[in-house]
């Protein structure tokens, strides 16, 4: 079973160095290839950035094996595929056998059971919104991101957890709770198995209310916690956050920026970092991998 105390988010800095970075394309830039040079070099385009980023995809997973961190997989691997107006699947891609060895790869690492795998969909995700039709491309979105961990090889488990914000805050919370297990229960069973909701560094949820009205994981976040703290102190909001998992929690660590004036934004490099060895961290720092090498000089690991 995999124990990375410490884990990547996204994309590595040293690999971006080397030239490695993940590609998108915007629905309207594919939609202007397509009337520009036909809808087969456009499926192609698109394929190409489909396949680099389950190419760089791989070398991270490889790279937080080298390094014994986990690794947060990007949330936009395939620029387009969840548009509801796409009518196409990866076996329309000339690069389909491509991706699938890719994919089949990252399935091999995954076996050896030495990276922890998470994913963190984007925040338009509301599974309590009012609206249906965001319900919908919600619940679309993480079926994608469910099908995205199973074809890496994560369990259908918390052990590779999905971490969404609630990001409804309009009306009674329980109320907000209820919509939101209730539209939770549609997706698919990729989803279920792992998806588990974060503290929020503004609004009504805090950790406090998380706990009250949720009976999913809970991923702590300490500088949410701090924009936004609760009426129970952080290391006691920590402790229970982590009584809400089956596995050994996940959970997100960064500070505020020094120079910048808001406090949701970011520093680059810890000055301080949590050092318990009961918990996984996502490192939301900005210097990424030389933010988790600090953080890990400073615990003397």
């Amino acid at each position: 079973m995999e124990t990375n105390m410490y884990n990547l988010c996204c994309i590595s800095n040293e690999l971006k160095d080397q030239g490695y970075k993940f590609q998108t394309m915007t629905w309207k830039r594919f939609n202007q290839l397509c009337d520009e040079h036909g809808e087969e070099d456009a499926l192609y385009e698109l394929g190409q950035r489909w396949l680099n980023n389950i190419y760089v995809t791989r070398l991270c997973i490889e790279h937080c094996r080298d390094n014994g961190w986990g690794y947060r997989v990007s949330s936009a691997l395939f620029p387009c595929l969840t548009h509801p107006d796409f009518q196409y699947t990866i076996k329309d891609f000339i690069q389909q056998d491509d991706i699938m060895e890719e994919f089949g790869d990252i399935r091999y690492y995954n076996a050896q059971g030495n990276v922890r795998l998470s994913t963190h969909p984007d925040q338009f995700n509301v599974l309590a919104s009012e609206n249906q039709a965001s319900v919908d491309k919600t619940i679309a979105e993480l079926n994608h991101h469910g099908w995205v961990m199973d074809m890496l090889g994560c369990e259908r488990s918390y052990q590779n957890p999905m971490n969404i914000h609630v990001n409804c805050t309009k009306g009674d919370l329980a109320d907000i709770a209820a919509r939101f297990m209730s539209n939770l229960n549609k997706c698919d069973q990729s989803v279920t198995s792992r998806l588990v909701v974060e503290n929020e560094d503004k609004g009504c949820w805090t950790v406090d209310n998380l706990l009250t009205y949720f009976d999913i994981p809970i991923t702590y976040d300490n500088l949410h916690d701090k924009c936004n703290p609760s009426e129970t102190s952080s290391d006691a909001c920590m402790y229970q956050c982590a009584a809400t998992w089956n596995v050994r929690p996940l959970f997100h660590y960064s500070e505020s920026h020094p120079e910048k004036t808001n406090p949701r934004a970011h520093a680059d490099m810890p000055t301080d970092c949590p050092a318990s060895d009961t918990y996984d961290w996502d490192i939301e720092l900005k210097s990424k991998d030389a933010a988790i090498r600090a953080c890990a000089e400073l615990v003397g690991v």
